[in-house]
């Protein structure tokens, strides 16, 4: 028989593992179906950032009103995740917000701001899931993008910032297996994935700084 203390433990981790690649899917299919959107066109890129908020808004609302935390939580991340893709991924490649501008930083600071008031004041944890979401990418964004572009991907800056990624990631999934619940194991999923995603952006970046495109192909090497 497997002890009581570890069996929560492997059910924590069950959840981490399961959020952690339901993220990275989701991520996986916004992205593709945000391509598709940028190939039809502008006022289909337009349709589908505003699809994307309705609904995000929408499962946002509904988390609120669920009794469970465990589902509260998941439906208030996913939500979130569709929030952003509408007011950061769509919006930036619209040019309507950019990362690199002062402004970015005046509205990230207030909005980070009022979510950790939403955790002092014990707001409905479905709310501060999907709010925290995008809070939470926006400013991993917003590091990455602007040290990339004032240092370069293969400074020491860019490393520092990956490596701070990787504690970040890392630290969430410790959390969530030490407070041992099926909650932690969600919120740790999360954490790890979206910070190790950030992670792994930089190493794409420097991977693309070299140019492998330039170095061609050479049969049999």
């Amino acid at each position: 028989m497997v002890p009581q203390v570890v069996q929560v433990y492997l059910v924590t981790a069950f959840f981490e593992l399961c959020t952690i690649a339901a993220v990275i899917f989701l991520h996986v299919l916004g992205n593709r179906l945000f391509v598709l959107a940028i190939e039809s066109g502008r006022r289909t890129s337009i349709a589908f950032g505003a699809t994307s908020l309705v609904l995000g808004l929408a499962g946002l609302l509904i988390s609120t009103l669920l009794l469970e935390a465990e589902a509260a939580l998941a439906l208030g991340l996913v939500s979130g995740l569709a929030i952003w893709t509408a007011l950061g991924e769509v919006a930036e490649h619209l040019g309507w917000v950019s990362p690199l501008s002062r402004s970015a930083i005046l509205l990230y600071v207030p909005s980070l701001a009022a979510w950790c008031a939403s955790l002092l004041l014990r707001f409905p944890v479905g709310l501060v899931a999907a709010a925290g979401y995008p809070v939470s990418v926006w400013g991993l964004h917003l590091l990455r993008v602007r040290v990339l572009a004032r240092y370069g991907p293969n400074s020491l800056a860019a490393t520092i910032v990956a490596l701070f990624n990787s504690a970040v990631a890392g630290g969430g999934l410790a959390l969530g297996l030490v407070k041992g619940s099926m909650l932690s194991g969600i919120v740790g999923g999360i954490v790890f994935a979206m910070a190790i995603w950030s992670t792994l952006e930089i190493i794409w970046e420097r991977g693309m700084a070299k140019r492998p495109w330039r170095t061609g192909y050479r049969g049999g090497e």
